[in-house]
């Protein structure tokens, strides 16, 4: 199949809008047609006096007939390479001819692939606007021209007298379309000016013919209603237009939001893959060609705010066809710093584009809480600056996403605050079960002990005291044994139940942690904290508040991990913990006078074997540390010079 045909076939789909839209073809069917009722009167004239000037004018309007139809806007559908037209097409039209030579489809930016194009004008328009005066000029003058001498032809010797009346009255058409009222009326006025010369000083110079007043005012009064009707057409064609693009905004806007929707709602049990769909249908639906989301994450804990957030997570949708440097990062350090949009339109330096194309880039930020929480950034190549309705559909998108992200976030601390309740409720109900049941072993198990051992030093027959002593190491080995049982059992009660509640402060907490160790294991503990804990200066606000009770929730686990370890393993006969408030940190250390360990044997990595020794709760060192990395913190484990072992966890707040 032909390119030609290929083109034809393709027309009602592609441009019936631009076609059905445009008042071109009005003016191209005006120009054929009274050509045609020109000719037809010429010809049918008896005993024609001045054949060589009716063939003159005749070849005359047909040439220019023939070059505004090949040059119009509306026939380069079929006619796009046609010569000369890179030095008189406007940039937009050059800009249809390249785009169809390199065989990829041209839609006029900034406009959409499902908007409604700009009303074409009737003759093809230049890159300089005075030239398009000029041309429009000089259609008035031929066609006033010929009218002029077309009073040869028929009485009266001007105006509606001439076969070609009715063809130069389609100059007002083309002004009219093309500037409206103005240009209509001017070109009308410049018509009407020959209609007057021929009146007063016909070109046949007939002194038999009187001036009728019906015949001028006709002949002076039809161009300007021509003129008036054109402009009105036009207007309303322009106004429909207009409408017709707010009516498809609306829909794009409401189709778009709706798949958004539906994306945010289908995303919302994870936030990486609900920013990740989110964004590329905030793309589609704003017929960006590249579109950035940063999620960020506020660093500033102090009262003032000062410090600025940083990006958390970076997403990115779609690619920009530009050898323009990718500024995204610079740009969202900029409005995350300013925190305001950031909108502009860099024009590209590219010779092989007439129509001289720009990036246009729009970043909104997002707030939360009074915080800079999200910042969405659309780029695409148009040639003009985003709209404001490009703007209305980011910002009302973005909205959507900021309320689903808290939905996320408020459902996962609904659940937290739910697991939380739950493991109190279990903590409470093994503190008033087996707790207490274990309390009471212990006490019994202590005092028959004590019985025993009583028993024993009091009996004197030897055979009665061997008998006697086996029961009493029995005895003080199942005192050890509830020792550890009450012990275990307050350690998965406290790691079941929250920590830090109300106004207890960190120093408290591991002060009740340490005196209940000593009383249930029978060991001293030094406890001793250096520095002042600022409760206003650490507590300043909600996040660092939130901050510091994870800290100090890990501490006091670290803490009991390793006295846990001491109790059970090391040996030990007295403890030491130090609490350190230093600035930016909290640290903590607990020493013991224990055998040691081999410290590489409880590295990261060492609790891969099955039959290496295990202790709280089953993670050992590998546990404290994950519990001091997780919050950024460092964990050292170091062999102590008199013996004993040191555990320092050191967590940035």
């Amino acid at each position: 199949m032909s390119q030609v045909v290929k083109t034809v076939k393709t027309i009602p789909q592609r441009a019936s809008r631009r076609l059905r839209n445009t008042p071109s073809y009005f003016f191209l069917l005006w120009r054929w047609v009274t050509w045609l009722l020109a000719l037809i009167t010429l010809v049918s004239i008896h005993g024609q006096p001045l054949p060589w000037l009716a063939t003159l004018l005749l070849a005359i309007t047909f040439l220019q007939t023939l070059v505004i139809t090949l040059y119009a806007p509306v026939f380069q559908i079929f006619l796009p390479d046609l010569p000369g037209l890179n030095r008189l097409l406007h940039p937009r039209q050059l800009a249809v001819r390249k785009q169809r030579k390199r065989g990829r489809s041209w839609r006029p930016r900034p406009l959409a692939t499902d908007e409604e194009p700009d009303l074409l004008p009737p003759l093809a328009r230049m890159r300089n606007p005075y030239w398009d005066f000029a041309i429009y000029g000089i259609d008035v003058v031929i066609c006033g021209m010929v009218t002029y001498y077309g009073g040869f032809f028929g009485p009266p010797p001007f105006g509606v007298g001439s076969p070609f009346y009715r063809y130069g009255i389609s100059t007002a058409f083309a002004a009219a379309f093309t500037y409206r009222y103005r240009g209509g009326l001017a070109a009308a006025l410049g018509y009407d000016l020959f209609i007057l010369f021929g009146a007063f000083f016909p070109p046949t110079q007939l002194p038999h013919y009187a001036l009728n007043a019906r015949d001028l005012a006709g002949s002076l009064l039809d161009a300007p209603v021509i003129a008036i009707l054109a402009a009105y057409l036009a207007t309303l064609l322009e106004s429909y237009t207009r409408s017709k693009r707010r009516e498809q905004d609306n829909v794009r806007l409401q189709t778009a939001m709706r798949r958004v929707g539906v994306t945010l709602i289908e995303g919302v049990s994870d936030r990486m893959h609900l920013l990740e769909q989110s964004a590329e249908q905030i793309r589609k639906g704003g017929h960006f060609e590249r579109l950035v989301i940063a999620l960020l994450r506020n660093t500033g804990e102090g009262k003032s705010g000062d410090d600025a957030p940083e990006i958390e997570y970076c997403i990115e949708a779609g690619f920009l066809e530009s050898t323009i440097p990718d500024k995204s990062r610079t740009l969202f350090e900029q409005v995350i710093q300013a925190g305001e949009k950031y909108t502009a339109f860099e024009p590209q330096a590219d010779e092989n584009s007439e129509y001289r194309p720009g990036i246009a880039r729009l970043y909104l930020p997002f707030l939360r809480e009074g915080r800079l929480f999200l910042v969405i950034g659309a780029e695409s190549t148009r040639q003009a600056p985003f709209e404001n309705k490009q703007e209305l559909f980011l910002s009302t998108t973005g909205s959507q996403l900021v309320i689903v992200l808290e939905n996320i976030r408020l459902t996962e601390q609904a659940k937290e605050l739910a697991a939380l309740a739950e493991r109190g409720r279990i903590a409470r109900e093994i503190h008033d079960g087996v707790a207490q049941l274990v309390y009471m072993m212990s006490l019994n198990a202590e005092t028959s002990a004590a019985l025993a051992h009583r028993i024993t030093e009091a009996t004197e027959d030897g055979e009665d005291k061997e008998i006697l002593l086996p029961l009493a190491q029995r005895l003080d080995s199942l005192v050890t044994i509830s020792k550890q049982a009450l012990w275990e059992t307050r350690h998965y009660m406290f790691t079941l139940k929250p920590l830090i509640s109300g106004n207890i402060t960190l120093t408290q907490m591991l002060t009740g942690q340490l005196r209940e160790f000593e009383v249930i294991s029978g060991l001293p503990v030094h406890f001793e904290v250096e520095g002042d804990e600022d409760e206003e200066r650490i507590n300043g606000d909600q996040r660092r508040t939130r901050r510091v009770a994870q800290i100090g929730t890990a501490i006091f686990r670290i803490t009991q991990e390793a006295l846990t370890n001491a109790y059970k393993h090391a040996g030990a006969t007295q403890l030491h913990v130090y609490l350190r408030y230093l600035r930016g940190s909290i640290e903590v250390e607990i020493c013991d006078n224990g055998r040691g360990l081999k410290v590489a044997e409880y590295s990261y990595a060492s609790v891969a074997a099955e039959d290496r020794q295990r202790i709280y709760s089953g993670h050992g060192m590998r546990g404290m540390r994950e519990r001091a990395e997780e919050l950024g913190g460092t964990f050292e484990v170091q062999q102590g010079l008199a013996g004993g072992v040191s555990v320092r966890a050191t967590l940035p707040y």
